[in-house]
């Protein structure tokens, strides 16, 4: 039995280790390396390097490499993994997910699409940047909009117009997708399918910037009763039932305003941002394992929960060069029980635009959800990097707040006022 895994990064490499059998790490040319274990029990191990990017000399690398070794799946973790690891099983005619539901996962306004045949409830009001007739539309029933590239990631590009005038033309094309604003609190969802049955393993509530940029995830989501836990569910296997995705991990976003329950994206991966160490801690289930594991049969394994509740909280600052850097505090309400800060004095720091611009994270295990709250409050106000603004580095009120302006513990679900933001969009990366 033989594992492809498809762009691992050395976390999930260390995962896929405990599971039964030999495997194959593809590897993109200069990615990091991964950690050599020659003592491996379970298997042996391979990795091989091909720019899985490149269509043809994937699928040559698939035929000449992969095809003669029988694997017995082929699957990703990684965003930009997934479509390769979906080809490459088609191919070979083994275990995976199918290439089109990928495609619809990663595609947003298909997506959108398939929910306004499928599932429109959980949809909100959309157009495609490039049907002007549609855009004005829903500038003329909903504003503010929020514009996102179709295949973006890491809440890049993301941007709040309030009008449709304030659209320029480059977000005007078949590449950005236009929603409107929905309010209430964001939620991130883990699930993992078999045969079609959707299994959620954990929901983390989501702290934002203006700038749509991720700062903080509680699990379990503090805001959310039974009664909203059960609607998130089920219009999570809603939306999976809609895509097609019977089998594998599911990482899916929602918001919910008072009784209603909206999609805003869905992966066939797990969430990124420590989440699988939220799972870990307050479930006890190796989430990161358990996304590998499902295409060889290796099941969930899971231990004991260590944590009734626990946090991500991530740091920013303010555009300029960093100046100093604080060690990790004590907290009155919670423990950290993971650090890393990414910049040192003298680095830059730039805007806050994407999830790439943060400086660093902290996990906060916690006694019980009023805890976790005030643990990530208390650590989100810290000034943990300070930096000293330099004069070719826009002024403050012109990007991002570095502190959430949507706090994880900001009102209720019924609440609908969108973030405050700089009316601009965001630059296209």
């Amino acid at each position: 039995m033989t594992l492809v895994v498809i762009g691992a990064n050395p976390t999930v490499a260390r995962a896929a280790e405990a599971l039964p059998g030999d495997l194959l790490h593809v590897q993109l040319p200069g990615a990091p390396a991964l950690d050599r274990n020659d003592g491996r029990m379970a298997g042996t191990r391979q990795v091989h390097t091909v720019d899985f990017h490149d269509g043809p000399a994937f699928l040559a690398f698939v035929d000449e490499v992969l095809k003669p070794l029988s694997p017995t799946a082929v699957v990703s973790l990684t965003e930009l993994g997934l479509e390769p690891a979906a080809a490459a099983a088609e191919r070979l005619g083994v275990r995976g997910v199918a290439p089109a539901v990928v495609r619809r996962t990663r595609d947003k306004l298909a997506m959108r699409r398939v929910l306004e045949r499928k599932a429109p409830h959980l949809n909100p009001a959309f157009a495609s940047g490039g049907d002007p007739d549609a855009v004005a539309r829903l500038f003329a029933g909903h504003t503010p909009v929020v514009a996102k590239p179709v295949s973006g990631v890491g809440s890049n590009a993301v941007a709040l117009v309030d009008r449709a005038t304030d659209l320029p033309a480059d977000r005007r094309t078949g590449g950005t997708l236009l929603e409107a604003f929905v309010g209430g609190l964001e939620f991130s969802v883990e699930t993992l399918s078999a045969g079609g049955r959707h299994t959620v393993v954990g929901i983390a509530q989501k702290g934002t910037t203006g700038s749509f940029v991720e700062v903080s995830h509680m699990m379990p989501p503090p805001s959310l009763d039974a009664g909203g836990r059960a609607r998130v569910e089920e219009a999570v296997r809603q939306l999976l039932d809609a895509l097609g995705l019977t089998d594998g991990p599911s990482h899916t976003e929602v918001k919910v305003d008072g009784d209603r329950v909206i999609v805003i994206e869905t992966h066939n991966r797990l969430g990124g941002d420590g989440i699988a160490d939220l799972v870990r801690l307050t479930t006890g289930i190796d989430w990161r394992v358990a996304a590998l594991g499902w295409a060889v049969g290796a099941g969930v394994p899971r231990g004991p929960a260590t944590a009734a509740t626990a946090a991500t909280v991530f740091f920013t600052a303010p555009p300029g060069t960093v100046t100093d850097v604080a060690p990790p505090p004590s907290l009155t309400h919670g423990t950290i029980v993971e650090w890393e800060v990414a910049v040192e004095p003298g680095d830059p720091v730039r805007p806050l635009r994407s999830s790439t611009d943060r400086l660093g994270t902290a996990v906060i295990a916690a006694a019980d959800a009023t805890a976790c709250v005030a643990a990530v409050a208390e650590l989100t106000a810290l000034p943990i990097v300070t930096t000293q603004p330099d004069a070719t580095v826009p002024s403050a009120h012109l990007v991002a707040d570095a502190r959430p302006t949507t706090r994880p513990d900001a009102g209720p679900p019924g609440s609908t006022a969108p973030p405050s933001t700089a009316a601009q969009p965001a630059p296209v990366a």
